[in-house]
């Protein structure tokens, strides 16, 4: 973790507890010095991983930064006292951030999607921020779910001068991705899922009260079930469960020092 950032264990992985804007002050801090570093953008999906494949829980645990990127996750920090702990939506932290690039002409770079999806997302990002420095474009051929580290993307993204990199790849495969690109890339890499998609436009949010009840979920099973449907049934039931292991293991600890 990113020193000085507090962090609140939640399912046994360190996600770190804040605002949207210190958290992503925080990522450009880490953008601005160049090194390589990579962070996640953690929902109930990945964490529900991580509890159940320790292989996985070590490229978690490998990040600069986990972000809590779902209401039950930063519900979790509250009630474990971190009253600061907000939620920090993929599709929320990487417009910030790109807005963020424009204005002080960091260089960026966008990994991963379908070449449609990258055209579109170039067509929205040439209107909304038509000063921002893109060092480049790339949607890869489709890649195993742990891919291999590739020495000549790692050149490629290096040489291009890039800071921060948005990898679009999904979860687990941009996490794997990152952990096994990360040394080589002097950048940091964020990955943010299918938020590609919905700074473009092709994809809509839920509506904010939607959002607020932590439902967010149920709107995209509803969106695309043939692809969620395993995802957030299966690791949303699991991250339940894990959830309230947690919670009275927390509120047990706490009880036996009073």
């Amino acid at each position: 973790m990113s020193g000085g950032t507090p962090t609140v264990p939640v399912i046994g992985r360190k996600v770190a507890a804040g605002s949207l804007t210190t958290l992503g002050e925080t990522i450009l801090c880490l953008a601005r010095k160049g090194a390589p570093a990579y962070v996640c953008v953690a929902a109930t999906h990945p964490l529900s991983l991580a509890r159940t494949d320790s292989a996985f829980a070590a490229v978690m645990d490998g990040a600069a930064l986990v972000l809590p990127d779902g209401k039950p996750v930063s519900w979790i920090q509250r009630l474990k006292g971190h009253a600061e702990a907000e939620q920090v939506a993929g599709p929320e932290i990487a417009p910030w951030l790109v807005a963020r690039a424009e204005a002080e002409a960091l260089p960026v770079y966008f990994f991963g999607g379908l070449p449609d999806e990258l055209d579109a997302l170039k067509r929205t990002l040439s209107e909304r921020h038509p000063q921002l420095r893109v060092a480049g474009w790339e949607s890869p051929p489709k890649l195993p779910e742990r891919p291999d580290f590739d020495p000549e993307v790692a050149t490629r993204i290096s040489a291009s001068g890039a800071k921060l990199v948005f990898v679009g790849l999904g979860c687990p495969r941009q996490e794997w991705w990152m952990a096994r690109h990360s040394a080589g890339i002097d950048a940091t890499l964020i990955g943010i899922g299918a938020a590609f998609n919905f700074m473009s436009g092709r994809l809509e949010r839920a509506p904010a009260w939607v959002r607020s009840l932590g439902l967010e979920w149920l709107h995209r099973l509803l969106a695309e079930p043939g692809r969620l449907a395993r995802r957030y049934l299966v690791h949303n039931t699991r991250f339940l469960w894990f959830a309230l292991l947690d919670l009275c293991a927390h509120w047990c600890r706490r009880r036996g020092r009073v």
